[in-house]
């Protein structure tokens, strides 16, 4: 077994800057119908927003899609996965042109020419790098690489070309390098074996996070991170991918990484300039000009005017917190705030020209243009999408009803003729908010929350959900199909939408006997709670959080994975009465199953120990080394029949083991966000996850 199929995924989108459009912008015949074509990890989906249906739903990729983008001159679509394949399809995805595998991954970013011409792909970390390590550096030093990769399309042949790929290293490594076509390269090697990180190290962002290209002159730049440094914007050869130009961001503080950039170069009418722009974390977005290479303009994206009580004018200034994604709207900057509901618009010149409130709050990181008349505007975030309507009015005419009205200030003209801008929300669709945390499964049905206290009811083949639930709390997890532990510790009843019980404390994990007669809960201050009998089974040292139970095979004893590093056994009917306490984990164990003569648990420190009944410790599971950066493992289910050990991590992965094998027989990502719902029914091998980014995912492993 080594592969899987995807069921079906509950959610509205996997929204990136270069991962979604309108079916709009592939038709020249306009229509009442609002269709968005968007990734859902490593699905496509088309919905129909206007008539509630979906209309395609493919698994395309067992890891997450970080491309999608439409081509005008080709009329055609292309995709990028984050392991690096690309697939370019006909215009209604019924056929594949292409497909072919990148020699880089861990892709974060794309774009594509609108001549077609030329894919430039940019990878945060290569793990499968080109580099000779032997005969460059010492193989105990860190080594941190970004990444761009050109390629040639043939839109006639269908064929892509690698034209050239550029590597960036640490300086103190002296290793920067570029490889002219894949014939002159060097051997790949894993890269990611030489990288030291832990579960309480991080190297941070590195590599090239975002590249464009220009409509005009051709010119090609890409933005580059480094640990501690200013943000830099390299501009490179479009032949052969060496530097030009090197511009360090240095009005802004080592310490703001990049965040977001407009996807086109803007043609300035006044001035024939071209221009991009970048976002920091900070706030600050640099509006840049392309030839020369510089700054032409700063905008402070944290800060909104506001006015109020009109005729009476206020203006005022408030914090809104750093844009994710920002768009050129005619010959303006517009940035939508991440979850502060405020749109600001920008002149070129970096003046702030007015300031709205009203925006979907969706945790806001993709924008598009439904059309060339930039008045409708797809808003896509983690936690649903939205299609608005921006208006221009030449007087301040009073706000329709159900719009929001904000107010576009000219600094050179005087009050009464300023413009005033109408926002008309025509979509929200939000599923699961703020992130997804807890599932349950039974035959069909499947119970998925969230942190915001909605409870969702899907059947396997649903397209929407059969129920709908909200609790005035933040689900943490599922104790029974009509149960939900929350993080406050009330325990309630779905049915009843009263409170069953109160613990005070969040309810983290649950598990009942064979008989469903008996049932433990784990709390977050170190209790092991009978929900029948309220004994007090188990309690860890000094309070530490429970985040699994389990129950022995016979139900004699019931096992529990602890922040203390601990897996601790207790008699299953008595107050307190520890048999064994399981050690070896240098971090929090976050999950344990005990499978006939066996106890297996996973741990923050990325590693899966599998224990005897006799409480030794027989081995001990790592995961792979490619999985660089900060990571911990969430969840475990074991399906001792097939001798499967399934994990999942913080950073969307999904891991199975066999046996007792060292390397995993599959290690995919799955999610964009951190995994925070793991079932599993072996009769069936469906797996169900829920992430952070709000969406379910069921699938079906595939056995040999």
């Amino acid at each position: 077994m080594s592969s899987f199929t995807i069921e079906n995924i509950f959610g509205i989108g996997s929204f990136r800057l270069c991962s979604g459009f309108p079916s709009s912008i592939k038709s020249i015949e306009k229509s009442e119908s609002y269709q968005y074509e968007c990734a859902l990890n490593g699905c496509i989906q088309i919905y129909n927003y206007s008539t509630n249906e979906r209309l395609h739903f493919e698994h395309v990729y067992d890891d997450i899609i970080i491309l999608m983008l439409y081509n005008e001159y080709t009329n055609h679509i292309l995709t990028c996965s984050y392991s690096g394949k690309i697939i370019l399809w006909s215009h209604d995805y019924q056929k594949r042109l292409l497909e072919q595998q990148t020699r880089i991954n861990h892709i974060q970013y794309g774009c594509w020419t609108r001549d077609a011409t030329t894919i430039y792909l940019c990878s945060r970390f290569d793990g499968q790098s080109l580099f000779n390590i032997e005969n460059h550096l010492n193989p105990f030093l860190n080594l941190f690489l970004g990444t761009i990769i050109s390629l040639n399309y043939d839109s006639h042949h269908h064929s892509l070309t690698e034209n050239w790929l550029r590597h960036w290293a640490s300086p103190r490594i002296g290793l920067e390098e570029v490889h002219p076509s894949i014939d002159d390269s060097i051997s790949a090697v894993h890269i990611a074996e030489k990288i030291e990180t832990s579960n309480t190290y991080v190297a941070g962002s590195i590599g090239y996070e975002f590249v464009i290209c220009t409509a005009m002159r051709r010119r090609l730049f890409a933005v580059l991170q480094r640990p501690q440094e200013h943000v830099r914007i390299h501009e490179l050869n479009l032949n052969d991918g060496h530097l030009i130009n090197d511009l360090k961001l240095e009005p802004s503080k080592p310490t703001q990484t990049f965040l977001c950039g407009t996807t086109s170069t803007l043609c300035d009418a006044n001035s024939g300039k071209e221009l991009f722009a970048i976002g920091l974390q900070s706030g600050l977005i640099f509006i840049l000009d392309t030839n020369p290479l510089q700054i032409h303009s700063i905008v402070n994206g944290n800060y909104s005017l506001f006015f109020v009580s009109y005729p009476f004018i206020f203006l005022f200034k408030i914090a809104n917190g750093s844009p994710q994604a920002i768009i050129w709207w005619h010959s303006y900057l517009l940035t939508v705030g991440y979850i502060s509901s405020i749109v600001n618009v920008f002149g070129l010149d970096g003046s702030l020209i007015g300031s709205g409130d009203g925006a979907p709050t969706t945790a806001v990181c993709h924008l598009n243009w439904n059309s060339d008349e930039q008045d409708l505007l797809w808003i896509g975030g983690y936690m649903g999408l939205a299609l608005v309507r921006i208006e221009l009015f030449d007087s301040r005419t009073p706000s329709p009803v159900e719009k929001v009205m904000f107010t576009i200030l000219n600094t050179s003209v005087d009050e009464k003729s300023s413009s005033s801008v109408c926002l008309t929300i025509l979509v929200d669709k939000k599923l699961h908010e703020i992130a997804g945390c807890g599932l349950y499964m039974e035959n069909e049905d499947i119970l998925s929350g969230d942190l915001s206290g909605n409870v969702f009811h899907w059947t396997s083949n649903d397209i929407k959900p059969k129920a709908h639930f909200t609790i005035p709390d933040s689900v943490r997890c599922f104790v029974s199909k009509n149960l939900v532990g929350t993080l406050s510790g009330a325990l309630y009843n779905l049915d009843t939408q009263e409170i069953v019980e109160n613990f005070n404390t969040s309810i983290i994990c649950s598990a009942w006997n064979q008989a469903n007669t008996s049932c433990l809960i784990g709390l977050a201050d170190g209790q092991l709670i009978n929900l029948q009998t309220k004994k007090v089974i188990g309690l860890h040292a000094n309070n530490a959080e429970i985040w699994s139970v389990c129950w022995s095979p016979n139900e004699e004893f019931c096992a529990t994975a602890s922040e203390d590093q601990t897996t601790c056994i207790w008699k299953s009917d008595e107050e307190q009465t520890l048999i064994a306490t399981l050690t070896g984990h240098t971090t929090a164990v976050t999950a344990v199953q005990w499978k006939s003569d066996r106890i297996y648990t996973c741990a923050d420190d990325r590693t899966v120990r599998v224990y005897s009944n006799e409480y030794n410790c027989l081995h001990v599971l790592h995961t792979p080394k490619s999985l660089f950066g900060w990571f911990t493992l969430t969840y475990l289910k074991v399906d001792e029949d097939e001798k499967l050990i399934i994990c999942t991590t913080q950073n969307g992965y999904l891991v199975i083991w066999h046996g007792d094998n060292q390397i995993p027989i599959l290690c995919k990502k799955i999610h964009f966000g951190s995994l925070e719902g793991l079932t599993y029914n072996k009769q069936t091998h469906r797996v169900v996850t829920i992430g952070s980014d709000c969406l379910v995912t069921s699938l079906r492993l595939h056995t040999d």
